[in-house]
């Protein structure tokens, strides 16, 4: 008869937890020969690549390590290592430590510092559950490296802690900071106090991981409700760890982050979710800064709704007051959406601006819907008290294509003058203030291009910087995946990750579709996920099938906005030497395929890209 933990480790060795540096020390080997046995076999890795049970008898076998010298081993003997070490021992002196195998590998060392271990009583005192949680924490190899009593008003019979995890369980679960714990007394917990814990780990000075965290409450409906005001980008994990079941964490790990798909997420995102374009965003945030107006184009869903909340995100801290507005919810030509328009940016204005305290008077003095000259001057006004105390104002203007619909007007010469006068309006607050700027964006760069808009010179010709959003390069694509990845305990193999980009094309949405079909079919119940080339693959016809739609959506809107460009892609698919023979006289739209990832140029030869592929 065995006892709980002997059956834990057990459970570990028989799912084969193992890194190739501790299969490295097992076999008493150098690390960088094994790194080269398993390149010769065909498998990619580094130090800290997970291993499974398959590999690691093959890796036996090929140093001719008989088993029976390894069959007594456990997951959890030691070796000399290294200790890892958190931010409060950094300084102190680091004495040699034992060597942790399985999810114990990077153990973290206990804290020292007299302040944090007070904290850690005055915590246990409140919540005794939280010595327990402490011990099955450090028999992983995890240390509470933050407590405290919640500062926040009517939350200070809560507590607040974090918890550095064991190098093995970062790296197994995708965890790159500390993840806080947020203990409440409450029978009947409610949501006002999820939303006091949502605030302590949003605004705590320490860099913690922003969507996830644990709460214990006495409340026997914990996990119900938390379940119920969880969602992707704020996962809240109920603190149920078994005492006599080293793995019980590791298992409640598993069960929630292996559950969540964070590549299906089908509206913008920002924060946390967001990844890469970090170039294009650093760009886009030194001309705010720099009063440079843009104009950010692409094809639908090609991530330009993503990149404008991020950097209204990012702008924060630098004193700009941003406002969002989408386009396609007002009226289109040939009716005059200017009225709406103006309207609505008054109102938003108002909002934004008293949220955050600020002058208003003029504004608000405003009728409802004012004219372009008086919103003007009332703007102007503001902005200059805005100026003194620091602030900008920033204007987006998203789906730009909806003032500009060419399937049914002309848009260099109808007659709606007021779009034209009103964009003049923004271009000269730009010009007269030392404070505002504002960026286009959508699908159809012609409202900046074009000589005239409207019946009028087009204020934005030769004035305004266009930027396409184009498809993730590998590297980026590869970031994207391997990180989403990670967080839900997924490793990515490079076949994988080959694929899933050739596949897609890099197209942020197709990318990120296909990752999730694939995603859906990976085995849940194991401590270990592994994205193969074969698992892509397999998923691929399947998944052409159910995204058909939406790229006929995408393509459809591109021939409503540029019927020119849409017959030139059809002459390529259809007959290429069509298209190859009226490409220099049409080399504006051959230029506005290859900016918008439709058309690629390989080798001084045109061909469709994986988009209209899969049409």
């Amino acid at each position: 008869m065995i006892n709980a933990k002997e059956a834990s480790k057990a459970r570990v060795n028989k799912v084969g937890i193992m890194r190739v540096y501790e299969l490295a020390a097992e076999l008493d080997v150098d690390v960088n020969d094994l790194l080269s046995r398993l390149k010769e076999l065909g498998e990619a890795a580094i130090r800290t690549s997970l291993l499974d049970e398959s590999q690691m008898n093959t890796l036996r076998e090929s140093f001719a390590k008989p088993r029976s010298q390894l069959a007594s081993r456990s997951a959890f003997d030691h070796v000399p290592q290294q200790r890892h070490r958190t931010q409060e021992s950094a300084l102190a002196p680091t004495p040699a430590a034992p060597r942790h195998y399985g999810w114990r590998a990077g153990a973290v060392p206990p804290p020292k510092h007299p302040d944090l271990l007070e904290n850690i009583e005055k915590v246990k005192q409140r919540f005794p559950i939280f010595d327990d949680h402490l011990q099955a924490l450090k028999s992983l190899g995890s240390q509470i490296v933050y407590a405290s009593m919640c500062r926040q008003e009517g939350f200070k019979d809560c507590a607040v802690a974090h918890v550095r995890f064991s190098g093995a369980i970062e790296s197994g679960f995708g965890f790159t900071r500390e993840v806080a714990l947020f203990y409440s007394p409450h029978r009947d917990l409610q949501a006002r106090t999820f939303a006091a814990a949502e605030k302590e780990v949003s605004r705590s000075y320490r860099l913690v991981t922003p969507d996830i965290f644990f709460m214990w409450s006495p409340d026997q409906r914990l996990t119900m409700k938390l379940r119920d005001w969880s969602r992707p980008s704020k996962l809240a994990i109920p603190l149920s760890i078994n005492g006599e079941d080293e793995l019980s964490l590791i298992t409640l790990l598993r069960d929630y982050i292996y559950a969540r798909d964070l590549f299906n997420i089908t509206t913008p995102v920002h924060g946390a979710n967001f990844f890469g374009r970090r170039t294009l965003l650093q760009s886009l945030r030194e001309d705010v800064l720099n009063k440079r107006v843009t104009g950010l184009f692409g094809l639908r869903k090609s991530g330009k709704t993503s990149i404008l909340m991020q950097l209204m995100e990012e702008l924060e801290e630098d004193g700009v007051v941003t406002i969002l507005m989408d386009l396609e919810t007002f009226p289109s030509p040939p009716d005059d959406p200017t009225d709406d328009i103006l309207g609505e940016l008054r109102r938003r204005l108002i909002s934004e601006l008293k949220a955050r305290s600020l002058r208003t008077k003029e504004l608000s003095e405003l009728p409802s819907c004012p004219t372009i000259l008086e919103l003007k001057n009332a703007l102007q006004l503001i902005l200059k008290k805005l100026d003194k105390d620091g602030y900008q104002v920033l204007l987006l203007l998203d789906e730009i294509e909806y003032l500009t619909p060419a399937d049914r007007v002309d848009i260099a010469e109808d007659d709606i003058p007021r779009v034209a006068q009103f964009l003049a309006a923004l271009r000269s607050i730009v010009q007269e203030s030392e404070n505002f700027t504002f960026i286009l964006s959508g699908l159809t760069s012609a409202i900046v291009e074009g000589g005239r808009l409207y019946g009028r010179p087009n204020p934005l010709f030769s004035w305004a910087k266009v930027v396409y959003v184009k498809p993730f390069t590998r590297l980026e694509a590869d970031d994207l995946a391997s990180t989403v990845g990670g967080k839900m305990g997924i490793r990515i193999e490079p076949g994988a990750l080959e694929a899933l980009h050739e596949a897609s094309g890099g197209h942020a949405y197709l990318y990120r579709h296909l990752s999730s079909a694939v995603v859906e079919h990976l085995p849940s119940d194991v401590f270990q996920r592994t994205m193969t080339k074969t698992s892509v693959l397999t998923e691929l016809e399947d998944w052409r099938s159910r995204v058909q739609g939406n790229v006929d959506e995408m393509i459809e809107h591109v021939k409503r906005y540029y019927p020119t460009e849409a017959v030139m892609f059809e002459l390529l698919m259809d007959t290429p030497e069509d298209f190859k023979e009226l490409a220099p006289s049409e080399h504006v739209a051959v230029r506005r395929l290859k900016d918008l990832g439709l058309v690629e140029d390989v080798d001084g030869e045109y061909q469709v890209s994986v988009v209209l592929e899969l049409m």
